[in-house]
Formats: structure tokens, C-alpha cells, sequence
């Protein structure tokens, strides 16, 4: 824990962490790996923390408290990144793959923060007609 204190303390660069289980991008939060590093870093370096006593709904506070800016993840719930962004971290959904190519990816710019919470497929309810979603009614709605 001082070696990250430590990184975290010396490091003027923003610091991400990425979702690993069993060297490949984790599809889900619970009892992950962890890897800290800065934005210039090789992922051989960072710091790897464990999950597995983390409370859910203690993601975005584990994570602020560690100096995490970004948050580099496969899947993600809605509960999950709100509580995430509202502790100021950003985060980049839906991304597999191997780490190392996924962080070579994001410096280069392919990667993106979407803007809002996006719906991951065409029967999403709340997806508008065009897309295929189904609305749903709500007072003073649409049908």
C-alpha cells in the first residue's frame, strides 16, 4: 500500500485503472485485478490491487481514494457508473481484449468516454423506436 501511496503522491500524470482478470480485460467488477498506472506507464509496471473485499457500492470511493481518474472496463451496470462519475471518475465502457493492446489503444485516441448511458443493443427499452427499442409508458409519455 506505501508503493502506491507513493505512486499515486509522486505522479503528476493522471492515473487509470483497468479491469483485468486472468490477463484479459475482466467482463465485470467483482473480485477483479486491478491495475493502477499513469497515462505515460507500461502496464508491466503499475500497481495490481484485488477487488475482492470491495462493497460494490464503495467502487467510486476505493477508487478516488487511490487518485484513479479513469476507469478502463469491460461491462459495466448503470448503478455501477453513476456512482463511478459522481466520485469523478471517468469511465470507458465495453472494452475486451488484451490489456496491453487496450492501453495502446486509448493513448492513440481510439477509445472514448461516451457521453451518456449507452444502451448495449437494439431491445434496449429504453432505445428510441428507430433503434429498435421498445418504449415504454410512462405519465404525460409516449407510448
Amino acid at each position: 500500500m506505501a508503493s502506491l501511496l507513493l505512486l499515486i503522491n509522486c505522479n503528476k500524470h493522471m492515473i487509470l485503472a483497468l479491469t483485468i482478470s486472468h490477463g484479459r480485460m475482466a467482463p465485470c467488477f467483482a473480485g477483479v485485478e486491478i491495475c493502477l498506472l499513469s497515462e505515460d506507464e507500461n502496464i508491466d509496471n503499475g500497481v495490481r490491487i484485488s477487488t475482492h473485499d470491495w462493497h460494490p457500492l464503495s467502487w467510486g470511493y476505493e477508487l478516488r481514494r487511490k487518485g484513479v481518474k479513469l476507469l478502463l472496463c469491460s461491462g459495466i451496470d448503470l448503478s455501477t457508473w453513476s456512482g463511478l462519475q459522481g466520485h469523478g471518475i471517468r469511465v470507458i465502457p465495453n472494452i475486451m481484449g488484451d490489456p496491453e493492446k487496450v492501453l495502446t489503444q486509448w493513448r492513440q485516441g481510439a477509445l472514448q468516454q461516451p457521453e451518456s448511458w449507452p444502451p448495449y443493443s437494439p431491445d434496449y427499452r429504453g432505445a428510441p423506436s428507430y433503434q429498435g427499442g421498445k418504449r415504454r409508458r410512462y405519465r404525460g409519455g409516449q407510448q
